[in-house]
């Protein structure tokens, strides 16, 4: 799992998972808990929106550039 800056052009942080152990989304819930995200708009494929990633969040609809 990688945590890309679009912005930046660069990967800010990665994590790796053992599929048999743990899972994609369990890896990135850990990922962003070492991660500063006050303000910022957190983008993932549709594996991640079966359900909040985190208490508190405030789930948005899509958006577009």
């Amino acid at each position: 799992v990688t945590v890309y800056a679009r912005a930046l052009g660069v990967a800010l942080a990665q994590k790796a998972y053992d599929t048999g152990e743990s899972s994609e989304r369990a890896a990135l819930k850990e990922l962003l808990s070492t991660l500063e995200l006050k303000g910022v708009l957190i983008q993932a494929d549709a594996l991640h929106t079966t359900q909040a990633l985190f208490t508190g969040a405030s789930p948005r609809g899509p958006t577009s550039s």
